[in-house]
């Protein structure tokens, strides 16, 4: 980040005033140092470390706020992702589905992603860390401040090995109508959803509805007739939810092993600098080539050539001469 592009970050920042703001740059000598101090990177929509899926919405967020110590993009923390939802009240039993399916879920290569709320978000996350896997938390605030406050200690262990994110800047309140908002999000990084225990006007089925609009999987775990908080499941499965037994479901549905291969080929697959421009460039939304000879300034043949061989690499589709970006096959 630049010097210019710290000081116009921070102006986004409510809780940092004027005089506050002199005395973060008398104390670490640039705004940008500042900025980095606080470990929180700005992923913008185009640019290549901003996860393909979630680019592909029509109400994708134009800016991410990261906040992560990790090295890894948000764009591969999130490549081969499931999103676990469920009830703030959870039971003994939404407990323990819920460790049991996030441990295998994680043993099978896969980031978890949540909103850090309390009951199945929490328990989700924390299983997925205890885990030694990679979780994903959507805020509906400002990443400097978790909410709910308990979770703060959980927020801090996420940043090691995963990433809080929020489409708010800085110092944003977490009202109650970014929630709904929020969801889409969580939704949307990942490749299907899975919810576990909700009642029947939980907002879980949000949720559930919008990972439908957006053409993701959804996944439900039956619970007991006589508990409230099995409404939720039980109805999305009765509306064409996969009914989720045991994580094999889930597994089979999203053919999981085989995104891990193509996802671990594609890591150690070398790209030239042209290549790289070209994939930035279609990481947003698929072009034509007269669009992509505009935008990226280079040669027809040139970029004729390089489209080729991202197609055999397998990082670029044709379709219909719209050329886009692949996600996970």
């Amino acid at each position: 980040m630049t010097e210019r592009e710290a000081w116009i970050a921070f102006s986004t920042f409510t809780a940092i005033g004027p005089q506050r703001f002199k005395l973060l740059v008398q104390f670490f000598g640039s705004a940008a140092e500042a900025w980095r101090a606080l470990k929180v990177e700005v992923c913008l929509l185009g640019d290549k470390n901003y996860p393909v899926r979630l680019a592909s919405l029509d109400d994708a967020p134009f800016v991410l706020y990261v906040r992560a110590e990790a090295d890894e993009t948000l764009a591969d923390l999130t490549d081969i992702s499931l999103a676990v939802i469920g009830t703030r009240k959870m039971s003994a039993y939404g407990r323990d589905v819920c460790e049991r399916l996030v441990t295998q879920l994680v043993d099978s290569g896969m980031t978890i992603v949540s909103g850090l709320a309390l009951g199945i978000d929490s328990v989700a996350h924390r299983t997925a860390l205890s885990a030694g896997g990679k979780t994903v938390a959507v805020l509906a605030g400002g990443v400097e401040s978790v909410y709910p406050p308990s979770n703060t200690g959980l927020g801090r262990e996420i940043t090691k090995n995963g990433a809080i994110i929020s489409e708010y800047p800085l110092g944003y309140p977490c009202f109650q109508q970014n929630f709904p908002v929020r969801n889409r999000i969580v939704s949307g990084l990942a490749l299907g959803v899975l919810v576990i225990e909700g009642t029947e006007h939980s907002g879980t089925l949000l949720t559930a509805s919008s990972a439908a609009k957006q053409g993701r999987e959804v996944f439900a775990v039956p619970g007991p007739i006589t508990s409230p908080t099995s409404k939720a499941p039980n109805l999305l499965i009765r509306e064409g939810a996969k009914l989720v037994e045991s994580v094999q479901d889930i597994l089979e549905e999203l053919k999981i092993e085989l995104r891990i291969k193509n996802y671990e080929s594609r890591k150690v697959i070398k790209t030239t600098k042209e290549e790289e421009k070209l994939l930035e460039i279609l990481a947003a939304e698929g072009l034509d080539i007269d669009s992509i000879v505009r935008i990226s300034g280079m040669q027809t043949g040139d970029i004729l050539g390089s489209l080729m061989q991202l197609e055999l690499k397998g990082l670029v589709k044709n379709a219909g001469g719209i050329y886009s970006k692949t996600s996970n096959v």
